[in-house]
C-alpha cells in the first residue's frame, strides 16, 4: 500500500509512520510537509512529475504554503484525481472544518492524537476504496 502523509509536524510523521508499519508490512509511505508540494505530489507535476498515485492520503489540515481544505479541495475538483482517497488528520476541532472536509470529499475526519486503532478500522472498511 503506498500512503501519502502530508504532515509538517515532524513528531507526527515519526509517531505515523511507526504506528502504520505495525499493520501493513507492505507500506511505501511518501512525505511531503506542506499544502503546495502535497498538490503538486498528488497532481503528479512540477518535482513530483515521476510519482506514483498514492492509495491513500493522509492530510494535516493546517500546513505551511496551503492549507489541508484548500488541498482536499484542488485534489478532488481535478479532472482524474476525485478518486483518490483522503483521510483528515488534523488537531482542529471545529465543527466547520470538519463539516467542510466532509462535503468536499474527504474519507473521514481524526482528530489528533491519532487514534491507530480507529485508522485501521477505516482504512479496513473502506479498502474497497483503496487500489489493491
Amino acid at each position: 500500500m503506498k500512503i501519502l502523509l502530508v504532515e509538517d509536524n515532524e513528531i507526527d510523521v515519526v509517531l505515523t509512520q511507526v504506528y502504520l508499519e505495525e499493520f501493513y508490512s507492505d507500506l511505501i509511505l511518501e512525505v511531503v510537509n506542506n499544502g503546495a508540494d502535497a498538490i503538486d505530489f498528488l497532481l503528479q507535476q512540477h518535482e513530483f512529475s515521476h510519482c506514483e498515485e498514492p492509495d491513500l492520503v493522509l492530510l494535516d489540515l493546517n500546513l505551511p504554503k496551503i492549507d489541508g481544505l484548500e488541498v482536499l479541495q484542488v485534489v478532488k475538483n481535478t479532472y482524474g484525481k476525485g478518486h483518490i482517497p483522503i483521510i483528515i488528520l488534523t488537531t482542529s476541532v471545529l465543527d466547520s472544518d470538519k463539516s467542510f472536509a466532509l462535503q468536499n470529499g474527504a474519507l473521514t475526519y481524526i482528530e489528533k492524537p491519532l487514534d491507530v486503532e480507529n485508522l485501521k478500522k477505516i482504512i479496513t472498511d473502506n479498502s474497497i476504496l483503496i487500489k489493491e
